[in-house]
């Protein structure tokens, strides 16, 4: 009973008292029904449950839904003068990386490969 919430069952039991009431012959057809969709329902109203408790879990009450710490999604809260402050920061940081990326790639390239099949005339030979 655990994963059942209690106003769904509630709620069960009045439209089952309900159908007794007006029509006993349909009890027996509406009561299977009834039981099998308590689970769906019950779930429902606990995702519904869980998404209102998301405010808690940051400064707007979005926070919780993207897996983010109280930043809100941009594009839908942004100004015109915020968006573009956000759209030049990003492509200064889209400059900086692509920066540091072929520092890196220079850095890294590799030196050419020693050739040890054929002796080298520089050396001494014994």
């Amino acid at each position: 009973m655990m994963c059942l919430n209690k106003k769904v069952v509630i709620g069960a039991a009045v439209v089952a008292g309900g159908v007794l009431l007006i029509k006993p012959a349909w009890a027996v057809a509406a009561l299977p029904v009834l039981i099998l969709a308590i689970c769906p329902l019950s779930m429902i109203f606990m995702m519904r449950g869980m998404r209102g408790m998301s405010g808690m879990g940051g400064r707007d009450g979005k926070s919780a839904a993207y897996g983010t710490s109280g930043a809100t999604p941009s594009a839908t809260t942004a100004t015109g003068t915020d968006l573009g402050k956000q759209i030049a920061d990003l492509q200064e940081e889209v400059r900086i990386l692509r920066a540091a990326s072929t520092q890196q790639g220079t850095a890294q390239t590799p030196s050419p490969a020693a050739d040890f099949s054929k002796p080298d005339p520089s050396s001494p030979r014994p």
